[in-house]
């Protein structure tokens, strides 16, 4: 299978081309490119089965490119950093992606779900499903951080560095990656639960518990199931949001 890659970070590339060269023998890299005037002319010569298409790069994004060429006769696998807009926008179009850093983990899986739905390519009604929902989320892009109240004071909080919450009463304990000291916030667990729900990695699994799950380490099924997380502490999971919680792991 003929494959280019088409990303704005060289590292990011000779990362992803070595990682398929190891692990994915299948997978002939014929080129890469680092921004979508590339990637087009890339595309037009060598005609690849298979495209990782960086999302966001310099004069443009991969919607842009897969505008430019109309009906893509090839399957395409977004590579994206944390970025949590644009994962929704994947995601409304059922498309597969792969978040930065790459690892062969991840690759694996991503690699899996080309193989079952390779034939299926990509279709014109998925991608601008996706670029709608990513241009509507970039004007009204996410914040990228919060403000906690506590009896302290207000925190300015990265959302990104946030492992967990877990409720307290009727407040809530922040847990902060890199930090022994949590936070204690007036706001109770249901507001939290609210205000994070367009954040994709971000879900409720317990009455009392919302993580992030790219803090999550692994999924123990004993015991009525729990998570460990990096920081080795256990988070109890709830039947009703188990099915929900597997999927949402797999597709990270």
């Amino acid at each position: 299978m003929k494959a280019i890659i088409i990303d704005d970070e060289p590292q990011s590339q000779e990362v992803l081309k070595k990682l398929l060269e190891k692990g994915h023998p299948d997978i002939n890299v014929a080129a890469c490119g680092s921004n979508i005037t590339e990637g087009f002319a890339l595309i037009q010569r060598h005609q690849p089965d298979l495209v990782f298409l960086d999302i966001e790069m310099p004069g443009g994004t991969g919607f842009d490119l897969l505008e430019q060429i109309g009906h893509p006769a090839f399957y395409v696998v977004f590579i994206t950093a944390h970025n949590q807009y644009a994962i929704t926008a994947i995601r409304s179009g059922a498309l597969d992606y792969l978040l930065k850093p790459v690892t062969s983990e991840t690759l694996g899986k991503a690699m899996g779900r080309v193989h079952e739905k390779y034939e299926e390519k990509l279709s014109t009604e998925q991608w601008k499903v996706a670029f709608e929902a990513f241009q509507q989320a970039r004007q009204q892009q996410l914040p990228t951080r919060i403000t906690v109240s506590t009896l302290e004071g207000i925190h300015y909080v990265p959302i990104e560095d946030i492992v967990r919450f877990e409720a307290d009463g009727g407040q809530t304990e922040i847990f902060i990656n890199g930090s022994k000291k949590r936070l204690i916030a007036s706001l109770n667990l249901g507001g939290y639960v609210e205000q994070f729900e367009p954040y994709p990695a971000f879900m409720q699994v317990q009455r009392s518990h919302l993580v992030n799950l790219y803090f999550v380490d692994r999924y123990v099924k004993t015991d009525g199931g729990y998570l460990v997380m990096k920081d080795s502490t256990l988070v109890p999971v709830s039947k009703l949001y188990k099915e929900e919680l597997l999927r949402r792991l797999a597709e990270l």
